[in-house]
């Protein structure tokens, strides 16, 4: 009897930690599942509910960066928004209203500000803006008047912020401050844009200027233009000339055309800034001249200890590469990033441990080294 004994407490066990394992691995599919983002919802009459953050990128619902919730219809077969949709703030308020025909922008769009105030309307015709747009200041008086023909751009009429018009019909003088968005590891705050316009097109020399808190603003480089279009422009932070494309940027950011993009974001401070971004471009700059033809790659892992002022105080290797000459490259990549979003918790910046870690892989072409999937985890903070 002894021996049936054992031999049934046995299955019985086996039972129990076998049912023990199917519900722990049920349990963990239900966390999976319960943790899954949700970036839209179906509502009533065929519409759908999208979560977005401030620069039109789709977030979970519940997330911290989410400013925005669009409803409206979207067509599968197009992948675009189809007809008439309205973009509200978390308060409930209309920021933006506009419709979509055929895959494309259509009619009138009107932006507004939290106030009710009539932020920007443009017109699209074809997926494309056409006629006057009209941008204002928050109190509702006007700001600028950009002119849209045959794919042009004119800048038609201009106040400052005293109301002072200092461009009319297409000719004056133009200074204007955009928002700096997203990261930027020297700090400042707003790019100052300032120079003549000539028949509604930039003309002659345009200084820029960063701009930090207190209005401290210091040079940051020039462009030129003749008769509306760049020439050539320096770079007073690297110190060195460039030719393509121009900077200038005339306006202010328009970010809603982001959401046709239907690209999603995680809900992290470094993935909303763009941190992660600049990190990863960082890495693939530093390592562009070496050849990774026969190097081993994988995951890796960084230890960094960032201070309440987004100072690297301290950094280690985790896991890194077999060659320690590349593990000396990685670290000082890293150690060249001057700038770090430092964490915050309980309503004050804090010092905190990233675990930064990315996938590495080796392109066949270019023998280059590229990383991906860069996460940053923070041990205190967010």
């Amino acid at each position: 009897m002894s021996d049936w004994r054992n031999i049934w407490m046995r299955v019985i066990w086996t039972f129990l930690i076998t049912c023990l394992v199917v519900e722990t691995e049920a349990q963990e599919k239900l966390e999976e599942q319960e943790e899954k983002p949700v970036y839209f919802e179906q509502v009533d009459s065929g519409l759908t509910q999208f979560y977005f953050d401030e620069h039109y990128f789709l977030v979970d619902k519940f997330c911290q960066f989410k400013t925005i919730e669009r409803v409206g219809k979207y067509n599968l077969e197009l992948k675009s928004f189809d007809g008439k949709f309205i973009d509200y703030n978390n308060e409930g308020e209309v920021v933006l209203t506009g419709n979509y025909a055929n895959g494309k922008k259509n009619g009138v769009f009107t932006s507004y500000f939290a106030n009710g105030q009539i932020n920007w309307v443009t017109t699209f015709k074809d997926g494309e803006p056409e006629g006057i747009s009209t941008y204002n200041y928050p109190d509702g008086l006007p700001m600028m008047e950009v002119l849209y023909k045959d794919g042009q751009v004119y800048v038609q009429n201009f106040w400052d912020t005293r109301r002072r018009q200092r461009v009319t019909d297409g000719n004056g003088k133009y200074a204007f401050a955009v928002k700096a968005e997203g990261y930027n590891e020297y700090g400042y705050e707003y790019i100052r844009y300032q120079g003549n316009i000539k028949r509604g097109k930039p003309d002659g020399h345009w200084d820029f200027f960063l701009v930090y808190e207190k209005n401290e603003s210091y040079y940051a480089g020039y462009e030129k233009f003749k008769e509306g279009k760049f020439t050539a422009g320096y770079d007073e932070i690297k110190g060195e000339p460039y030719f393509k494309n121009s900077k200038l940027q005339v306006g202010p950011s328009i970010f809603f055309v982001q959401a046709e993009n239907m690209m999603s974001k995680k809900c992290s401070i470094d993935e909303n800034q763009d941190f992660s971004l600049f990190l990863i471009n960082r890495l693939d700059a530093s390592f562009a001249h070496y050849d990774a033809s026969s190097v081993e790659t994988g995951l890796i892992e960084v230890q960094a200890e960032i201070d309440k002022s987004g100072s690297l105080k301290d950094l280690e290797v985790i896991k890194g590469f077999p060659e320690e000459d590349i593990d000396a490259l990685l670290l000082k990549a890293i150690k060249s990033v001057e700038y770090w979003i430092p964490s915050y918790a309980d309503g004050e910046y804090i010092d905190d441990n990233f675990l930064i870690t990315s996938d590495v892989m080796v392109d066949t072409e270019s023998k280059q080294m590229k990383f991906y999937n860069l996460k940053i985890t923070r041990e205190n903070g967010t």
